[in-house]
């Protein structure tokens, strides 16, 4: 198709424009205010292995002791060189796989409806919804699978419509390193698989063409097998398929109670798009179904979201929105595509609606970023991230406090609830180094103050950290306390509230 020069020059500044808008909305959502949420109970795991990984290389497999993946903390180190607050490290990341999502998602669009501006609005639809924005900015592993699993599909339809042993090669290496991320990767290749079956030339087989499939699939099943197979020369492999069986039913109990969780996961995923995608972009992905010449396409997202979405949902013990976003990344070239089909339609008033369309989002991603106690978020979402234990307001300061002390030429000793997550781990990240400062972690629930603690010489300032909701502390243990600072967290749908306290022992 060719364009008349002014026709030219205005498609050139319209992909400009849109291209820089994306680039500049996903910086400013994803790098403003990067401590807005306070530490995570998986962020000060993860991060606190890998400053443990990073001091000590004999133990670059710690995660597998709890059944984790590594490559999330591995890829952690080279940022905690750079960025002197371990969280800002483990979020930058988040925010760099981020990046590579936005590209890999306009990338996917392009290749699948052959649209430059459908694929330009498919990434600033990326950077604006708040699904995408908020654990994009999290210590999470979650934004690195995404970021794999949109890498897979694109390196597994180039492959399958050229036939290219490059592209099989690169498939290996993106699912192998989803497996060395997190182990929902392996839907990735029921991915490839379904893409075969759409986009396979299956008119035009020959032998030689059967030949060349059979051959990269099977490279790209060696490579990304044998990047898994890493993992086994780390002590507690095995945990890896052990800690996975707290998180699903087996085959045996899915079939005894099939709809049972199927249905409520179900519903919560619909819930989670709803507020996450927002209302604009899901009638957007609608829209996009207009037009015949893509429905293949659009099936096929279709089918590569609902796949493991309904897989999870059927399975999924414990059940939260950041488990699925992988699965759900590849429904917004949908939006795109009804972006698309708005931009191309005549008339002012339907071009202006492609603002308004989304305004919203861009609104809604505003209130996570300024304002997230006050933003429509998910129940699993605010009582994580905000509400509960797991959130972890007041630990940055009670570090700082420590931080004063230790500089003052104290020795300091800490004793918090727990042995694992936010606390200790959540204070371990930030006194990192100091030598004169011991986080101890202890019983998760407090009747009475540990024995390590008033064991501890006189000569250490001697403090104890815990969340009220497991301060069950009688009035003579608290006697032997000094309160010296309550940090509240904010308030349940209930209008009760935790708080992290902060006691010296007198």
């Amino acid at each position: 198709m060719t364009f008349p020069e002014n026709m030219t020059k205005n498609k050139i500044f319209w992909i400009a424009g849109l291209a820089l808008t994306a680039l500049v909305l996903f910086l400013f959502f994803r790098l403003y205010q990067l401590q807005t949420i306070p530490v995570f109970v998986d962020e000060a795991i993860y991060v606190r292995w890998s400053q443990v990984m990073r001091a000590e290389p004999t133990l670059r497999f710690l995660p597998l002791s709890d059944g984790k993946q590594p490559l999330f903390m591995w890829a952690t180190i080279p940022f905690l060189k750079l960025i002197s607050d371990p969280l800002i490290a483990g979020r930058l990341l988040s925010v760099v796989a981020g990046f590579g999502s936005l590209v890999g998602i306009g990338l996917l669009a392009f290749i699948l409806f052959g649209d430059i501006f459908i694929a330009l609005f498919t990434s600033l639809i990326y950077a604006v919804i708040p699904f995408t924005m908020f654990f994009d900015r999290m210590a999470l592993a979650d934004s690195l699978l995404a970021m794999f699993g949109l890498w897979t599909l694109i390196f597994a339809i180039k492959y399958t419509k050229s036939l290219k042993t490059e592209y099989a090669m690169y498939l290996g290496f993106t699912i192998g390193a989803g497996l060395l991320t997190k182990s929902p990767a392996a839907i990735y290749y029921l991915w490839s698989l379904v893409t075969l079956v759409f986009f396979f030339p299956h008119k035009n087989i020959t032998s030689v063409n059967l030949g060349k499939l059979i051959w990269g699939i099977f490279l790209a099943l060696i490579i990304s097998q044998a990047m898994y197979g890493i993992l086994r020369l780390g002590v507690g492999f095995q945990m890896i398929g052990s800690r996975n069986q707290d998180y699903v039913y087996s085959l045996k109990e899915v079939l005894t109670h099939p709809l049972q969780p199927l249905i409520e996961n179900l519903k919560k995923t619909a819930n989670w798009l709803f507020l996450l995608f927002t209302p604009t972009v899901l009638l957007l992905s609608v829209l996009g179904y207009l037009n015949p010449k893509t429905r293949k396409s659009y099936l096929f997202l279709v089918l590569i979201a609902l796949a493991p979405l309904v897989f999870q949902a059927a399975i999924a013990k414990v059940y939260t929105s950041r488990y699925v976003l992988y699965a759900v990344v590849p429904l917004l070239p949908l939006a795109g595509l009804g972006l698309g089909w708005l931009f191309n339609r005549k008339g002012i008033l339907i071009k202006a609606s492609i603002t308004l369309f989304v305004l919203l989002p861009i609104l809604m991603t505003a209130l996570y970023l300024f304002t997230p106690t006050i933003a429509p978020m998910p129940f699993d979402m605010r009582s994580g991230y905000l509400e509960e234990w797991t959130a972890g307001y007041g630990q940055k300061d009670i570090a700082d406090y420590l931080l004063a002390r230790e500089a003052e030429g104290s020795k300091i000793v800490v004793f918090t609830e727990g042995t694992f997550g936010t606390l200790p781990d959540g204070l371990q990240i930030y006194t990192e180094g100091h030598k004169n400062i011991t986080i101890v972690g202890s019983s998760p629930n407090i009747f009475e103050i540990p024995s390590g603690l008033l064991s501890t010489s006189q000569e250490n300032l001697r403090y104890f950290v815990l969340n009220s909701s497991r301060n069950h502390l009688p009035a003579s243990e608290l006697a032997k306390l000094e309160l010296i600072g309550e940090y509240p967290k904010p308030f349940r749908l209930n209008g009760t509230h935790e708080s992290l306290l902060f006691y010296r022992l007198k």
